[in-house]
């Protein structure tokens, strides 16, 4: 056994315990059905969603990023085009399953694809999403061969495909006339851009942990494309900023029960502290300025919180809020956060067995190599 994979084998077990309480608690939802889930008829979208719409975004964005260098042209990008692109991988897979676990049955997943409803968005996201992932695969593999000409094929695909998925998952809520934190054509836009917010907090917390992790040294290049990141995903959260006011304001001017409970109702303390305080403000001031490697993972952690508790508000606070009646109650169980947690444990491994036989990096100036890391000085 080798030094490094010593120091990753804790990592290991640890995600592999967490990964086959995950897969335990998949097998009995197959056994004994949604009865497991917090879901009721008022709420019967649980947790398992939020999640599904969260890793499914952070994958779409880091698919984005991915193509800043293979399909856009952005040379300085191509660096951290192939982890982007494998980790988007990693992540959009587990999502997909932990989609398929809030069905409760195999057959009705089999069902959704043998009897397209072509009326309905979601059937062209679940469309969208297949065809996507298996353009990402073919994408990866032309990087991993060194087919250029397929990967700038396959990059505009997944530009494309990103981009269509990305927006088809914001339009299944945004088409809901009966639901007002919901409704409007803000909501797929918001998506698209809650994506790259998440997708480039996800890369960068990733990248610098596994040079953190393995001490290797990191190129000077490499940090400086992070630091770009990191000020881009501030101006992002900025634009997202303004999207919450405004929501709040459209609320405000409907007269909904939504404005309520996100301004001073059961969901105001998460909103506010850690939505807009901890999720945007807070890492739009630490990314301010001396972007080094760490601050970029404590603000992307911050980020990841923000984007996960935002997006529970959302699929869950446009439930409770019912048309007619009193507002409805959900409480996860632990088999909703067990399914969670082996979804996730399972992207942890795939990314880890990426970086232990794929070279995730393309290396372009090995004399810009450093010997410790230390702050970026990128504008």
């Amino acid at each position: 056994m080798t030094a490094k994979s010593a120091k990753g084998l804790p990592i290991v077990i640890i995600a592999g315990i967490v990964l086959a309480i995950g897969i335990f608690s998949m097998g009995n939802t197959l056994v004994q059905g949604q009865v497991l889930f917090g879901s009721t008829d008022q709420v019967p979208w649980n947790i398992l969603i939020v999640a599904y719409v969260f890793l499914a975004l952070a994958a779409s964005g880091m698919c984005l990023v991915s193509t800043f260098g293979h399909a856009l042209g952005f040379e300085r990008f191509e660096i951290i085009s192939k982890r982007s692109l494998y980790l988007a991988i990693a992540v959009l897979i587990p999502a997909l399953v932990v989609l398929t676990m809030d069905l409760g049955r195999i057959d009705r997943a089999i069902y959704f694809i043998t009897s397209p409803n072509l009326q309905a968005p979601m059937w062209w996201m679940g469309a969208t999403y297949g065809i996507y992932v298996v353009v990402l695969l073919f994408e990866f593999f032309s990087v991993q061969t060194g087919n250029e000409k397929a990967v700038k094929v396959a990059s505009y695909i997944t530009l494309c495909g990103a981009v269509a998925a990305t927006s088809i998952l914001g339009g299944i809520f945004a088409t809901v006339v009966t639901r007002p934190l919901w409704y409007g054509g803000a909501l797929p836009l918001f998506f698209v851009l809650s994506a790259l917010i998440t997708g480039i907090a996800t890369l960068m917390i990733a990248t610098v942990l596994t040079y953190k992790f393995t001490r290797e040294t990191m190129s000077y290049r490499l940090q400086e494309v992070l630091s770009y990141l990191g000020k881009a995903m501030a101006i992002l959260l900025a634009v997202a900023l303004g999207f919450h006011l405004w929501r709040l304001i459209t609320l405000f001017y409907v007269g909904s029960d939504s404005f309520g409970i996100i301004l001073n109702g059961m969901y105001s303390t998460v909103f506010w502290g850690v939505v807009i305080a901890l999720g945007i403000i807070v890492p739009i001031v630490m990314l301010m300025k001396n972007r080094t490697p760490m601050k970029l993972v404590v603000a992307g952690m911050f980020v990841l919180i923000g984007m996960f508790v935002d997006k529970y508000i959302t699929v869950m606070g446009g439930q409770l809020v019912q048309p007619f009646g009193e507002v409805a109650t959900y409480t996860a169980t632990f088999t909703e956060w067990a399914i969670i947690a082996g979804g996730i444990a399972g992207s942890v491994l795939i990314y880890m067995y990426g970086v232990k036989k794929f070279s995730l990096e393309t290396h372009g100036h090995e004399d810009e190599k450093v010997t410790e890391v230390k702050p970026s000085k990128a504008g």
